[in-house]
């Protein structure tokens, strides 16, 4: 009798878990497996701290990715006992393309301890989304056990740890423009475990439009294409040469995002590019140019050199580190920006998912006083 009562238990929690929309994920033969070389591998479960968990190590398994999921709008809650990076990405188009909100625990307790970035073309962009809105604290220990709830509605991500009542991370999305897609897990520079993984789906609630940031930044560029990297003496002359004379221009304009994150155009990005703006003066006056960028950067206004760094930047970027005073010409004024990324900073680059390229290439840009 006893037994049957304990059934009884177990089928009436289970009936309740069903009507209220949890379905269990990344369970075995129900994801794929992806190991940093990106080439399919074996699924992993094992028991952690208790916990019946797949086991991520970033190496021989990377990424576990839904099959034909689809999702736009969900919860998603699930514990976590990550070494350094552990994280879940959604909206996923690929492997190398998603919305990617990840934990890291060996700096839990510092405004560093989660982060959200779009992932394009297999670059990790950690360098252009920092605090105080895109980075944020939480109580998190290295390879301890922790609960994180992930809500996304519409253009909105909330992220709650350990069944707070109040998000530890309540931002808009910068990138929107997939309809639905998978989900997956990633886990980066150490062995992570993931259990009792569960989604369910949610309704678009978004009431509010996100606000609209009114500082001047400088969103509209045409850019050439994508250059080979080099180290002879005046190879960024070569690029603007070669942009101007091929004339292959491509115009581009990301409102939602302030940062130029070239990344996103170039199915793999390892090169570098001249990007061009114009600005218009009523008249011959003196403006303020506020950046900063990540790996080399040349600066051109009217043909005439006003900024360059040749050696390699890599730093978190913020609005304003850099300042140039530009002396604009009455009519149309031409600024021409050289970027080159990151990847000589790692030699070849930086190896994601079996290949090495730029993972941040870009700069943020304003004008202003």
């Amino acid at each position: 009798m006893k037994f049957q009562k304990i059934n009884l238990g177990l089928f009436f929690l289970f009936s309740i878990t069903l009507s209220i929309g949890q379905t269990p994920l990344f369970e075995k033969n129900k994801c794929i497996i992806i190991s940093e070389e990106n080439k399919p591998t074996a699924y992993v479960d094992t028991i952690f701290k208790g916990k019946p968990s797949l086991k991520l190590d970033s190496k021989n398994q990377s990424i576990a990715i839904t099959k034909g999921l689809g999702v736009k709008n969900f919860k998603v809650d699930m514990d976590i006992a990550g070494e350094v990076m552990a994280g879940l990405g959604f909206r996923v188009a690929s492997e190398k393309n998603y919305q990617f909100i990840y934990f890291r625990p060996q700096l839990g307790g510092t405004q560093e301890a989660i982060q959200y970035i779009p992932i394009y073309n297999g670059a990790l962009s950690w360098v252009f989304y920092n605090y105080p809105t895109y980075e944020t604290r939480a109580d998190i220990e290295r390879l301890e056990w922790f609960h994180a709830t992930i809500e996304v509605r519409g253009t909105h991500l909330k992220v709650f740890v350990d069944h707070n009542t109040e998000p530890q991370m309540d931002v808009t999305l910068l990138d929107n423009e997939l309809s639905g897609g998978n989900l997956l897990l990633r886990s980066m520079f150490g062995t992570s475990y993931f259990a009792n993984v569960t989604y369910e789906p949610l309704t678009d609630t978004t009431s509010v439009p996100p606000a609209i940031n009114k500082k001047d930044f400088l969103r509209k560029w045409d850019i050439s294409q994508q250059f080979p990297r080099d180290t002879v003496t005046g190879y960024f002359d070569n690029a603007v040469h070669k942009a101007h004379t091929s004339n292959e221009w491509r115009s581009i304009h990301d409102p939602k995002d302030n940062f130029m994150n070239f990344s996103k155009y170039f199915e793999y990005p390892n090169g570098l590019l001249v990007a061009r703006t114009n600005i218009s003066s009523k008249g011959d006056k003196e403006i303020n140019l506020h950046f900063d960028f990540v790996g080399k950067l040349r600066i051109l206004l009217n043909d005439e050199e006003v900024f360059n760094y040749q050696r390699i930047r890599f730093e978190r970027m913020f609005d304003g580190t850099f300042r140039v005073r530009l002396h604009l010409q009455k009519g149309e004024n031409t600024l021409i920006f050289v970027s080159e990324g990151d990847a000589a900073f790692f030699g070849e680059g930086f190896k994601t998912m079996g290949r090495f390229q730029h993972t941040n290439w870009g700069y943020i840009a304003r004008l202003g006083n």
